[in-house]
């Protein structure tokens, strides 16, 4: 196991025997602000809490509570002498908690081991606290922990961007040991969490075993966005019994099945003032026909609206009605205000039962 950093510069103080300060207790360990989580398995949440004890004869206000990385969040409440209870702000960086004299903190340092950046190494995070006490103005928490992870996705999660509602949409990802020569197997899908569905199929790479999730979003779902994930049976490294817990957590956005990008038109001072999106149809293979293109808003005087397939071909060509792809394009009208304007740009497809696509747009003041 990696060695701790030297001591912090509060602890440097305390074992001068000031007595004063925010002081941990109990006083006699050997490495006060360390704790050793040693070997957890990929999927546990782990926490460890240090006490202190205020001692510098007036209240103490720790300022904030600043942790080195995303795997990690710390907590602090104050036990006043009463025994009452005072939390912290869930937002760390600028909580302000008074520590009267006599009271005691409790710094809370939890770690959630699926966002650890490097599973199977040592891993040392830190968390700095920084308070208004004279004598220990910042005290700096250690802890260690070597996630243990038998299982790696690629890509980590399944992300469904713009699933189109009437068609659905699937994504794929690998699975295999995260070590090689490791006989740890996926026995199968244990439970599938959120509006989702899955299967999972395993194949031979060379010597290595691969399983192939699938996840699915089917047609139908509400728009906007969903979670879920999904959770796997697994054997032990051996091969056989119950293995380590794994999962693969899922995000999708549901959307119609034609979408415009950028989803904001951020009109331009500089130039002549004209900017484009494009219009996609979702779905493979699908086309669509624009009927209209209109201007609402605070944009209404002073744009127009053009459309045209994206790809239009040869000009002595037929232009076609329908298209996989449209370009929208946003002409001023004459001299754009100084002033700043917004609205909603609605675009009306050649469909009875398709729902008109509104984009907003924007101009800043000059």
């Amino acid at each position: 196991k990696p060695d701790s950093p030297a001591a912090n510069e509060a602890s440097t103080l305390r074992s001068a025997g000031t007595g004063e300060g925010l002081v941990i207790v109990p006083e006699d360990q050997p490495r006060p602000y360390f704790h050793d989580f040693d070997e957890r398995l990929w999927g546990e949440q782990i926490e460890h809490v240090f006490t202190l004890e205020n001692r510098e004869g007036r209240t103490i206000v720790v300022q904030d509570l600043l942790p080195d990385c995303g795997c990690t969040r710390p907590r602090a409440a104050a036990i006043l002498s009463d025994g009452t209870r005072v939390e912290g702000a869930l937002d760390t960086r600028g909580m302000n908690l008074e520590v009267p004299a006599g009271g005691r903190l409790e710094v809370s340092i939890s770690i959630d081991t699926t966002r650890v950046e490097k599973p199977n190494q040592h891993k040392l995070a830190q968390v700095r606290m920084r308070c208004d006490s004279d004598v220990t103005p910042y005290t700096t928490f250690e802890l260690h922990v070597l996630v243990i992870r038998a299982f790696r996705s690629v890509p980590a999660e399944a992300v469904l961007r713009d699933v189109p509602q009437s068609a659905g949409k699937s994504f794929r990802l690998d699975i295999t040991t995260e070590n090689a020569g490791d006989g740890s197997r996926i026995r199968g899908i244990e439970t599938v969490e959120g509006p989702f569905t899955a299967d999972v199929t395993e194949s031979q790479v060379g010597a290595e075993s691969v399983w192939v999730l699938v996840v699915h979003a089917d047609p139908g779902l509400p728009f906007g966005p969903h979670t879920g994930k999904v959770i796997f049976t697994t054997t032990r490294s051996d091969g056989t019994g119950v293995g380590q817990h794994f999962e693969v957590n899922i995000r999708a956005q549901v959307v119609t099945d034609c979408v415009v990008e950028p989803r904001v038109f951020a009109i331009p001072r500089d130039g002549d003032g004209t900017v484009s999106g494009t219009l996609r149809a979702l779905i493979p293979g699908a086309t669509a026909a624009i009927r209209e293109v209109h201007v609402e808003g605070g944009g209404e005087a002073f744009l127009r609206a053009e459309w045209a397939p994206a790809e239009a071909g040869a000009q002595d060509e037929p232009r076609p009605t329908r298209a996989a792809r449209w370009t929208i394009t946003l002409h001023p009208i004459g001299e754009l205000p100084a002033t700043a304007f917004s609205g909603k740009l609605v675009v009306v497809l050649d469909d009875e039962q398709a729902a008109p696509i509104e984009v907003s747009y924007a101009l800043a003041p000059r």
